[in-house]
């Protein structure tokens, strides 16, 4: 039995096991950010199509990631996240022709591997840099990737970690699994613990690179119902083209289960690079 084999054998039967405990949460940046060089950039343009807002096609969520090696072993990765809603709004409030954005949580974190090892651990914090009662652009920014958590109001998300990556010719395989604990900036709320996961499949070739992927979040902490019913999972796909140094790519998010009736489908384009 290959090594390549085993590992694909491993992720497998840890992701399964991962299903049935915990299911997931956020990932603290986007899964398709570069990982072949040392430095890369990626930037994120997504769609939802909101079912019970009335929004034009400009509403979007924007995310701009960024990984930066600081040696061989360690990372410095960030995400600057902004959203922008156009439309008539009914979600929270009757507000016709409505129009407003705001930042996104801003995240700062580190990587940090071994040498020469497929396992690599994350720590990241997200400053609470969304602006309040921007509930038009925040609902744009949450359902555009909700996995990633990005515009959650009045607490700090610190995230860890653990990812298993392999690429064996061009094929990609990449597990994480982790805890993120959502704590709050004012005194009301209540600190929540959360799950996180996911399952990424994909090719990396010199003129492509295309990916599909398995995500969620689930709240650990809630007394509501079972595990399943207080997780939130998505299907994405992705796929970038081109030799050169920037790739354009396209991106397409399905939610799954009860979050595909608010969002059945986000739509995306995005520039990665590898500097």
């Amino acid at each position: 039995m290959s090594r390549s084999f085993r590992f694909r054998l491993g992720c497998v039967a840890l992701f399964a096991f991962a299903v049935t405990l915990a299911s997931g949460h956020a990932h603290g940046q986007s899964l398709w950010l570069p990982r072949d060089r040392d430095r890369s950039l990626l930037v994120e343009a997504l769609h939802p199509r909101l079912e019970t807002i009335d929004e034009d096609f400009f509403t979007a969520a924007f995310f701009l990631d960024a990984r930066w090696s600081l040696s061989p072993k360690v990372f410095l990765v960030g995400e600057l996240p902004y959203a922008r809603f156009r439309g008539d709004f009914y979600y929270y409030t009757i507000s016709p022709g409505r129009s407003e954005s705001t930042s996104g949580n801003l995240y700062l974190g580190i990587e940090v591997r071994g040498s020469e090892s497929p396992i690599f651990g994350e720590f990241g914090v997200r400053l609470p840099t969304t602006e309040e009662r921007k509930y038009g652009a925040s609902v744009v920014g949450d359902r555009a990737d909700l996995p990633r958590a990005a515009f959650v109001e009045n607490a700090v998300p610190i995230t860890v970690a653990f990812n298993l990556r392999e690429v064996s010719a061009g094929i990609v395989s990449r597990l994480r699994l982790g805890t993120t604990i959502l704590i709050p900036t004012e005194g009301r709320l209540d600190t929540e613990l959360l799950g996180l996961y996911s399952l990424q499949m994909g090719y990396e070739g010199r003129a492509a690179r295309l990916g599909v992927a398995l995500s969620g979040r689930v709240l650990v902490t809630s007394e509501y119902g079972n595990l399943g019913e207080r997780s939130t999972n998505q299907m994405e796909l992705h796929a970038d083209f081109g030799p050169w140094r920037f790739r354009p790519g396209v991106e397409l998010k399905l939610p799954l289960d009860s979050a595909a009736s608010p969002v059945p489908v986000v739509l995306g384009v995005s520039l990665s690079a590898g500097l």
